[in-house]
């Protein structure tokens, strides 16, 4: 049996057991009223009975005036003495009939009345056959809105089967819209999470495969060639063993390089709390002032790194102090090593953004090197020095802020705009 027969089922056994239990205290409590009105109906003619009786010297008779006049009721009644009786009148109770009996004394006599209750039973029975016939097509409604809401409350979990499906043959499928139920919501949003964590770790798998093997290639291809030549005499050991060594400390720099992007990637899954961008970046500036920058400064320079448009301006954006610093740490060590000081980095805020740049003063890259500057391993022409992954570890930090990484040439040096969405909630309260 599907899960919607088993929810349309058990709504149909619930609105079911509802309407029996309706019905059966309906109808007690209809019963009740019919006995209290036939005990109190059964009293007025017993009363009407007893002020009707006289006895004489003859024996008791009844006093002038017929007692069954002036009533509705159907009834009769035996004055006993003993077990013979003396005095009869009305109707007697004949056998397939419903009466009911009351017994009263009266001076030495029991006064024995008798109610036809027929009239009381078939209304009971009517209410009865009323509320069964009601009761049916409820319960054939049930059934339906049954039917239909199981389908409703089980389509999120029809789809969720299909998407699992989907997933399990590494077909991703699309985020699966969230149901009204809270439970479910939840549940839905997790498997969407799911989903794009999964992709993302197959991304970052594939990616990686496709830059070893791009980054490996040209080395192998190094050592295979200088061992080709020992082999064949036509190198000396102290010929090839510079090329080996070169070729060997390219394979270690690229396998360090993935390492540090599988890092970067899992760094990334770390929560994202409000931060007040720029009371941080006053206080990695004045951190840098502490430490040996990567590049050393070339005397006369002009400085290393300058603040600017920070002071009195909060800027507040969803982020997490290490992912800054990754950010800032690659881009003021790129500056250094491949710009020239001074390094400016700049804030500014906008109605929906805060943008951020970091600026050298150095000759810049070609324009048509720009486009490629983030991806992992890509080093302009005659840089020699890095691994090609600054800018491409800062590019995954930004994406994970939700920002945007924009490249031009400043002329002089190249400046990397940073557009992070501004965090709009409750800053008075977290600024203290």
């Amino acid at each position: 049996m599907s899960l919607r027969a088993r929810l349309a089922y058990a709504f149909f056994l619930l609105s079911a057991g509802i309407g029996l239990l309706s019905l059966l205290s309906g109808y007690w409590v209809f019963r009740n009223l019919v006995e209290r009105d036939i005990a109190l109906d059964l009293m007025e003619v017993t009363n009407r009975v007893l002020q009707a009786l006289e006895s004489t010297d003859s024996g008791p008779r009844l006093r002038q005036g017929d007692v069954f006049l002036g009533t509705h009721y159907v009834f009769g009644f035996r004055l006993l003495k003993g077990r013979e009786p003396v005095l009869e009148g009305g109707f007697a109770p004949k056998e397939g009939e419903a009466w009911r009996t009351n017994k009263a004394e009266w001076q030495g006599y029991i006064l024995e009345v008798n109610l036809r209750v027929e009239d009381y039973q078939r209304a009971l029975s009517t209410y009865l056959r009323a509320s069964l016939t009601l009761l049916l097509p409820l319960l054939l409604l049930a059934a339906l809105l049954g039917f239909y809401f199981a389908g409703v409350l089980s389509r999120p979990l029809q789809e969720l089967a299909r998407a699992v499906e989907s997933l399990s043959a590494l077909r991703f499928p699309k985020p699966l819209a969230l149901p009204r139920e809270q439970e479910l919501a939840r549940f839905i949003r997790a498997f969407n999470r799911l989903v794009e964590a999964v992709q993302g770790a197959l991304e970052r798998e594939k990616t990686l495969t496709r830059y070893a093997s791009h980054e490996l290639r040209s080395p192998l291809a190094v050592l295979r060639s200088q061992l080709q030549a020992l082999q064949a005499g036509l190198l000396t050991w102290q010929e090839a063993l510079p090329h080996l060594e070169e070729a060997t400390a390219r394979m270690e720099r690229t396998l360090e390089g993935l390492l540090t992007l599988s890092r970067g990637e899992a760094d990334l899954e770390m929560d994202l709390v409000p931060m007040d961008l720029a009371r941080f970046l006053e206080a990695y500036v004045k951190g840098q002032e502490e430490v040996r920058l990567a590049k050393p400064l070339p005397k006369g320079s002009g400085g290393g790194l300058h603040l600017y448009g920070v002071a009195g301006k909060p800027a507040w954006v969803l982020a997490h102090p290490m992912l800054l610093e990754r950010i800032m740490d690659n881009l003021v060590e790129n500056a250094l090593r491949h710009g020239k000081p001074p390094v400016e980095v700049s804030l500014d805020t906008e109605a929906t953004q805060v943008v951020l740049e970091v600026r050298d003063h150095g000759p810049g890259v070609p324009e048509d090197a720009l486009g490629h500057l983030t991806q992992p391993f890509f080093r302009k022409p005659a840089s020699g020095e890095g691994l090609g992954l600054g800018l491409a570890l800062v590019e995954q930090v930004v994406r994970r802020l939700g920002g945007q990484l924009e490249l031009e040439n400043a002329h002089p040096g190249l400046r990397v705009r940073i557009r992070l969405p501004r965090w709009q909630g409750g800053t008075a309260g977290l600024s203290s």
